[in-house]
């Protein structure tokens, strides 16, 4: 006998067994016994969260021997062919492969036939929205007015790319995500059965990379069991997954909090040799900085974590401030996004990394060091006509343009974002607020904008108050006047990137 998977082996066989979707089972089962069927369904929701199951349980109900029923007996001819896939009466048709007008045309001549063994036809199109607009357009009228033997359910993961037209003329049901506690359950149910073992700590990484889908989950725990045998232990799951373990995280989120740019490299090195993508890592360090962000506005218990991973994030929470965890998680999803498109992923993660902890430094040292000098600008503000010396303004913008290379040199190393968009403007003067106007020519509106983020801004003024020991503001501005900075150069293309010109 062929090896059958555990997901279609442990797949649900009446409504009781549906997992995490009362409300919609509460419904089906009161209609089928008020007589309250509707001729159209249209089950949404996530991959894995029963959708298909719920719909030929449906099929059953309707069919059963002693139905209709809200508890298909499972041992009748017609529930036996509808769990093997046999029953003629119960057609399923995949339109993410049957799109086209011809499908539903066929679908729409035989349709009207009444059913052979039970007393419904119950159509199950599953990603419904993969269907061509003609083949919406040719269902649209069957759907409106279909025989009275004859019960549509259409599944999709994608409601929102179903036409108003189709989705008006079905009763919705809204499938939701499985929590972890239910997954975990199942999971343990399953492993029992089976017999076999799973680690807890395992166990619950193997139901939160379901991510809310139990047919992912299982799916994985079966991977397990062919990769570990039967016992698997947290070490199989991180393997197998290719993600970093909590150890790794917690590690990483300790490094970035004492600024140890060489720790965090080597954490990183570790994970790839212990074979996880570098976007895994990523991701991880993504969620795990998102639960901090949890923790640290107290809203943790929505994570459905455990108790004890709780416990540990509150204690790293409590180490960070709530603009370095935000700056954090801005910082790896922008990375993320870039490494999608670099042929070095790894390389884009390294440098999103030492980048943040720079900026990190930065604003410490900005907000440390320059008190005297913070006094001594307040005090200029305070003087009778509220602008500063000509004289002392005049020193001061000479000292920054004879300085403005080794500033430019300078800002590279810390953002080669800020130092791209500040290389495309031309210092103008200090206004009469005391602030370094930079111009750029019309047309490069793009590099004033991402000097104005605020990070590169403080870049820039820092790397400027220890050029010139005083605190200047920077003001990014389009020059109307087209003085601005020259073109650039492909020479300068070639520095700025430490490229070659070919």
């Amino acid at each position: 006998m062929s090896y059958i998977s555990l997901y279609r082996k442990w797949r649900s066989q009446n409504f009781d067994e549906i997992i995490g979707q009362k409300h919609i089972i509460q419904t089906l089962k009161n209609a089928i016994a008020g007589n309250r069927i509707s001729h159209a369904y249209l089950f949404c929701g996530p991959r894995g969260t029963g959708k298909t199951s719920t719909a030929r349980i449906l099929a059953k109900a309707l069919n059963c021997k002693t139905g209709p029923t809200g508890s298909p007996c499972g041992k009748c001819d017609n529930c036996i062919k509808i769990r093997d896939g046999h029953a003629v009466d119960v057609i399923e048709i995949d339109a993410a492969s049957n799109r086209g007008i011809d499908e539903i045309r066929d679908l729409r001549e035989k349709v009207r036939y009444a059913p052979v063994e039970g007393q419904y036809k119950v159509y199950i199109i599953d990603e419904v929205h993969m269907l061509t607009a003609e083949a919406f357009n040719a269902l649209l009228k069957t759907l409106e007015e279909p025989p009275s033997h004859v019960v549509f359910v259409l599944a999709t993961t994608e409601p929102s790319r179903v036409p108003v037209t189709i989705a008006s003329r079905c009763q919705r049901l809204d499938f939701a995500r499985i929590s972890l506690a239910d997954i975990k359950e199942q999971l343990l149910k399953i492993a029992k059965a089976e017999g076999f073992a799973i680690e807890e700590t395992a166990l619950d990484m193997v139901a939160r990379a379901g991510e809310g889908s139990l047919r992912d989950a299982i799916s994985l725990l079966d991977q397990l069991v062919s990769f570990a045998g039967h016992e698997i232990k947290l070490d199989d799951v991180v393997t197998l997954l290719g993600s970093a373990d909590e150890e790794l995280l917690f590690a990483f989120g300790e490094a970035m909090l004492n600024g140890e740019e060489a720790k965090v490299l080597e954490l990183l090195r570790r994970g790839v040799e212990e074979g996880r993508s570098a976007a895994q890592i990523v991701k991880d360090l993504i969620n795990h900085f998102r639960n901090l962000l949890f923790s640290k506005v107290g809203a943790a218990e929505s994570l459905e974590l455990t108790a004890e991973y709780q416990k540990k994030l509150a204690v790293q929470a409590e180490k960070f401030d709530l603009e370095t965890v935000k700056a954090a998680l801005r910082a790896l999803s922008r990375a993320e996004l870039d490494m999608k498109w670099h042929p070095q992923a790894r390389l884009v993660l390294e440098v999103a990394l030492l980048e943040l902890l720079g900026e990190r430094r930065v604003v410490e040292v900005a907000s440390g060091e320059t008190s005297g000098v913070r006094s001594r600008a307040a005090a200029q503000r305070e003087t009778p006509n509220d602008s500063p010396d000509a004289n002392a303004t005049a020193g001061r913008l000479s000292k920054i343009k004879s300085n403005w290379d080794k500033i430019l040199d300078e800002v590279k190393k810390k953002s080669l974002y800020g130092y791209v968009s500040l290389h495309e403007g031309q210092v103008l003067e200090i206004n009469g607020k005391g602030k370094l106007v930079i111009g750029f020519r019309k047309g490069f509106s793009f590099h004033k904008d991402r000097l104005e983020e605020q990070k590169n801004k403080d870049i820039v003024e820092a790397v400027i108050r220890e050029m010139i020991g005083e605190d200047i503001k920077v003001e990014p501005v389009v020059d109307v006047k087209g003085s601005g900075a020259p073109a650039v150069s492909a020479e300068a293309v070639r520095d700025i990137f430490e490229g070659e010109l070919v």
